[in-house]
């Protein structure tokens, strides 16, 4: 690191100091931050390996892979999940994921072009040995799975699911679940070698449930065990080992029925996520999980055949979302969901004779975290900056981080929107942070560690915006560690080429804790003054006062991960007087590239994800047979959508966008008055029942 600049020592208090740094040639500083920064909290005689998400721009993942020397290649690993034919076909763009080592990481962050690559995203730290470094791609076609005509496939992505209750078995020693995919274990063992988890079918399910079962009951820590999913030996942590999992309680609002009256034209698949990613809140981790998940999801979806040889429909549900991102519907998560559900795919309006494929997202549950803001500078004249105040939180073990999204331009060079600087909570100010390429500032401790970065990147296509970040190390550790200073941070936006009509649009990444998981993450949030948290009576305010000058925001936050065209997004309301739950975050979302409209204004419907104001969450299955348990959140109001969507597409219903809008919008009436505004609610609330009787209480 070469410095070029420093602040005047005379003004800095002891221990630490921002520097100007000279531009590195890298195309991510945030990637160039996080591989810095890897050797403070990772053990720096273990080999690491991470998953990544890169951007193929005219090239294959055959030729990709072959441009490396032997020693990188070394460092390189292509899911199998990629049969020989993708890896051959030359991709005008496509996100796909890699698993690698930190050196051709660095490579690809710092000459992308020589690599027919884009961008390159982190998604977690791996241990090498959970990857099958021998696994080979493979071409050869699944055999087909029979099932009645009117048949709807549902498949969950979430983790802890415990695929062994009795609400996914239509028999005692007899499963509903087709096949699931365990990422959270062991490679080995499995229908067929897999780079990352273990797959399991039907065949190897109900052996599992045979071996298990005596005097008909299920020894269901023994199942889960055997199946890889739990494992008390190793001391890492499995949601399903708890009375209460995410994934077990969304799967069965979505697909659960009685053992003895469980349908056989409901077939289950699912895949369930590793702890190590789910953990990780801010959905960067997850994301290269999340997409082998649909790689193996759709291709197991495409084996079903009725009985006069047609696919059946399928529904996804992901009960997942994230603050960040661009909101534009050009993130690479939103570009990969339209790979699999988009019109192009065969969903959406266009759906194809061979399948009708559907995702349901939830709409998020950030609508009063404080991580929203949007700053405006309005006027022609001089126009005054604007600041954030920004708190990191004390006692916080992971990483947190600000987006600053610039305003779309097609010039080149970008115009200089903003210059944005930051100031830590014991005063000591950066330089400016402009817009353009390679410019940011490094905070150094007084050990000349770097514990946080103001930085500025562009967004390659599609998205083609420019972002500030600031990324911050954890404010607290377990063991030695570079620390960012935990309190009140203030970021300074100084209005230089932006129009009055243009706006930066901000959020703070998700970073909370997951309940019944090892405390970590503590969420940041924004604090300034201006804002108004309650009304007259102290209750929270859902939604924005009329005419607010304050930059935080409550419209905007619509998960990350539900801006795309395709997916059914869905928020949460209150049963008991039918308003939306405080929570339920909500749109508007931002237009993409040079468009003059977003896809979408808010989710496109809501249901009951609250039975009343003092009874929160719904009722579904706990992680045992017989038990039962709530949770609430926009999580639990997508899969209801998500068994309302199966049953009415076995009855022919397209299933789509407009039509659970058109839904919505019929059934809204059957609430109380007022309707809650479009950006909240999409076309309407959604009076669809799960029956909680459904739930066998028998073990």
């Amino acid at each position: 690191m070469r410095v070029t600049e420093k602040n005047d020592p005379e003004k800095k208090p002891p221990g630490l100091r921002w520097e100007k740094v000279e531009d590195q040639g890298v195309v991510s500083s945030a990637v160039d931050f996080r591989l810095d920064q890897q050797a403070n909290f990772v053990d720096p005689e273990e080999e690491i390996w991470w998953s990544a998400l890169i951007d193929l721009r005219g090239t294959s993942i055959a030729a990709f892979s072959r441009g490396f020397d032997e020693r990188l290649n070394r460092q390189l690993h292509i899911p199998n999940d990629y049969s020989l034919t993708e890896r051959e076909t030359v991709f005008e763009q496509k996100v796909i994921v890699i698993f690698a080592g930190t050196e051709l990481l660095r490579q690809l962050n710092a000459y992308p072009e020589r690599f027919g690559v884009s961008s390159v995203r982190l998604g977690a730290i791996f241990d090498r040995d959970f990857i099958n470094l021998d696994a080979k791609a493979q071409n050869a076609d699944l055999p087909a799975i029979k099932v009645p005509d009117g048949s709807v496939v549902t498949a969950v992505i979430d983790d802890g699911i415990a695929f062994g209750n009795n609400v996914f078995r239509d028999g005692l020693v007899s499963t509903r679940v087709e096949y699931v995919t365990i990422l959270p274990t062991l490679p080995g063992g499995s229908a067929g070698q897999v780079s990352v988890g273990n797959e399991l079918e039907k065949s190897q399910i109900d052996a599992l449930l045979t071996a298990n079962t005596t005097s008909k009951l299920l020894d269901e820590d023994r199942f889960y065990q055997q199946a890889g999913l739990i494992d008390y030996a190793d001391g890492t942590f499995s949601p399903t080992s708890l009375r209460r999992s995410h994934g077990t309680h969304i799967t069965a609002l979505a697909a659960g029925y009685p053992m003895d009256a469980a349908p056989d034209d409901r077939p289950i698949l699912c895949a369930i996520l590793p702890t190590r990613v789910t953990e990780d809140v801010s959905g960067g981790s997850i994301l290269p999980s999340l997409i082998l998940a649909l790689l193996r999801l759709t291709r197991q979806a495409a084996r079903f055949r009725c009985e006069d040889g047609t696919r059946p429909p399928a529904v996804f549900n992901f009960s997942y979302g994230n603050f960040g991102g661009p909101h534009d519907g050009t993130s690479p998560i939103a570009r990969v969901i339209e790979d699999y559900f988009g019109p192009a795919s065969g969903s959406g309006t266009g759906c194809n004779v061979e399948q009708a494929l559907r995702l349901l997202l939830p709409s998020g549950n950030g609508n009063l975290s404080r991580t929203h803001a949007m700053l405006e500078f309005p006027g022609n004249g001089s126009r005054p900056a604007k600041t954030l105040d920004f708190v990191a939180m004390p006692d916080d073990r992971t990483v947190s981080e600000v987006q600053m999204w610039m305003p779309y331009s097609g010039a080149s060079p970008l115009p200089k929107f903003v210059t944005v600087r930051a100031t830590t909570p014991d005063g000591l100010q950066s330089g400016p942070v402009e817009i353009a390429t390679g410019s940011y500032q490094s905070l150094l401790n007084e050990d000349g560690q770097e514990v946080a970065r103001l930085s500025f990147a562009f967004e390659p296509l599609p998205t083609a915006r420019g972002v500030v970040t600031l990324n911050l190390n954890p404010t607290a550790s377990l063991s030695p560690a570079p620390l960012a200073p935990a309190g009140r941070w203030k970021l300074t936006v100084t209005p230089e080429m932006i129009a009055p009509d243009e706006s930066v649009q901000v959020w703070i990444e998700r970073d909370d804790t997951l309940p019944g998981f090892r405390v970590g993450g503590r969420q940041p949030y924004f604090d300034n003054a201006d804002y108004e948290r309650f009304n007259k009576f102290g209750a929270p305010l859902a939604v924005d006062p009329p005419g607010t000058d304050s930059p935080i925001r409550r419209a905007g936050t619509l998960s990350g991960f539900a801006c795309g065209p395709s997916p059914l997004v869905i928020g949460a309301f209150t049963q008991s007087n039918g308003k939306m739950s405080d929570y339920s975050a909500a749109g508007p979302t931002t237009a993409p590239r040079g468009a003059p409209v977003a896809y979408r204004e808010g989710p496109d419907a809501s249901a009951r994800g609250d039975d009343s104001v003092v009874l929160l969450g719904v009722i579904s299955a706990g992680s045992r047979s017989g038990s039962m348990v709530r949770l609430n959140g926009t999580s639990v109001a997508a899969p209801r959508a998500a068994r309302f969507t199966v049953d009415q597409m076995a009855a022919g219903a397209a299933g789509d966008r407009a039509w659970i809008r058109v839904q919505a919008d019929l059934q809204d009436p059957n609430f109380p008055p007022p309707k809650p505004e479009p950006t909240r609610t999409g076309g309407g609330r959604l009076d669809v029942s799960v029956n909680e009787t459904i739930f066998d209480p028998a073990p």
